[in-house]
């Protein structure tokens, strides 16, 4: 009902702006983005990261507007790199020049479309936040007129994200941020369980004995690491698990949620990629909370199918975030969120408490309560109103274009 509703609010405003009726495509823009970190961010897939990596995406029309999309390829979670976004935007770029910008049920059609030809879901997430962009900008919407938002004033409470470190660094590193007060945090985690449990002390010491404690393993253990790990935390009062095996191990996973679901969330993330893996989990028990990341699943509208699909099943979800994220997909989930509902936590919207500087300017990021009020966010045309040209050159490592087929063409009979 949800999507058939947009769908239709989209054509009507379409059909009354003849302006956009004639907005084609000239070109893709494909951006690597690198941002130093303020601090190391390290997890159990992933040790030593000190920048942040993300794929900016810019389409181009030949009314000189630019759409701005972003997407966070891991080898680790969708298989995905920024080599392969480069060879899925240069295998569909010919299509590009035939579609019609206004309507974003075409949209929607070509990109399920490129989804069963095997286009990433990274390149699908750039790909639609940029359409959504383009419509935003030919209809001067705002966001929340383009979604349909209400109580877009009612602030979003987030979660702090821990790296993984020895407890010496984590104790330096709590020094460093003693100023926030978050209600809940989630820690990466881990395989020695002596270290994990020094580190949940560690943090009930910064931020009181009241502080939620979600743990993240991103696949870092082993099923009988799970097994004796899971009671030893569920005694600490940690009462989520996310991935801790491997994704592909979706038997033990099965295995851990009988055993430990009643009383604590055995969440699916990496092994999370489509809906037909939530139809699986659901229907097999496989899990019993979801981490719903728009970049991983191909944009807002398939995280929200998902949403939707867990919600009947009676399973929670989340709203994960790749580390260092800019405030486009921070916004993005802003939308997903008030799009779906109540999340078990959020998280993201670090912007410039993790990031050196964001692209956007001023960054969309929580407060040091861990709260966002999203109202600024959705009222703003689209997501890279903000955009800092200039910052967004400088960390621009890689870039190519691509152009479509029929402006090449034109461009060089005029050429002639």
């Amino acid at each position: 009902m949800w999507l058939s509703t947009f769908i239709f609010y989209c054509t009507f405003v379409a059909a009354s702006n003849p302006y956009s009726l004639h907005m084609k495509i000239s070109k893709v823009l494909f951006r690597e983005v690198n941002i130093p970190l303020r601090f190391q961010f390290a997890q159990s897939n992933n040790r030593a990261s000190h920048s942040s990596s993300s794929a900016i995406v810019e389409l181009h029309t030949t009314e000189g507007l630019v759409g701005f999309g972003e997407a966070c390829p891991r080898m680790y979670v969708t298989g995905e790199s920024m080599q392969s976004m480069e060879k899925d935007l240069q295998g569909i770029s010919p299509q590009l020049a035939d579609l019609r910008l206004e309507r974003m049920e075409d949209w929607q059609r070509q990109l399920a479309n490129w989804r069963k030809l095997g286009v990433g879901p990274s390149t699908l997430c750039a790909l639609e936040l940029a359409a959504i962009d383009l419509l935003c900008q030919s209809h001067q919407h705002t966001l929340a007129q383009q979604f349909g938002l209400s109580n877009i004033d009612a602030p979003i409470e987030y979660s702090q994200v821990i790296p993984m470190f020895k407890p010496a660094k984590m104790a330096q590193l709590l020094e460093r941020i003693q100023h926030l007060t978050p209600k809940s945090v989630k820690l990466k985690a881990g395989d020695q369980l002596e270290d994990n449990v020094e580190n949940i002390k560690l943090l009930r010491a910064s931020f009181g004995d009241s502080l939620a404690i979600r743990l993240d393993v991103n696949a870092g253990w082993t099923l009988e690491n799970a097994i004796e790990f899971i009671p030893v935390f569920l005694d600490l009062g940690v009462n989520s698990f996310e991935q801790p095996l491997p994704a592909e191990e979706t038997g033990a996973l099965q295995l851990l949620t009988q055993r430990f679901g009643t009383e604590g969330r055995i969440m699916v993330d990496e092994s999370l990629l489509t809906i037909e893996d939530a139809q699986h989990f659901l229907e097999h028990q496989i899990g019993n909370h979801f981490n719903l990341k728009i970049s991983k699943l191909g944009g807002i509208f398939s995280a929200l199918q998902i949403y939707r699909l867990a919600e009947e099943g009676g399973v929670p979800c989340q709203l994960g975030a790749h580390f260092g994220e800019t405030s486009i997909l921070t916004t993005a989930g802003i939308v997903l969120t008030k799009l779906a509902g109540p999340m078990s936590a959020n998280e993201g919207a670090l912007g410039e408490m993790l990031l050196e500087q964001d692209i956007t300017q001023p960054s969309v990021q929580q407060n040091s309560k861990g709260e966002l009020v999203p109202s600024q966010s959705l009222q703003q045309i689209g997501f890279s109103q903000g955009i800092d040209r200039e910052l967004l050159e400088s960390y621009t490592v890689k870039q190519r274009s691509f152009q479509s087929y029929r402006f090449e063409g034109m461009m060089k009979r005029l050429s002639l």
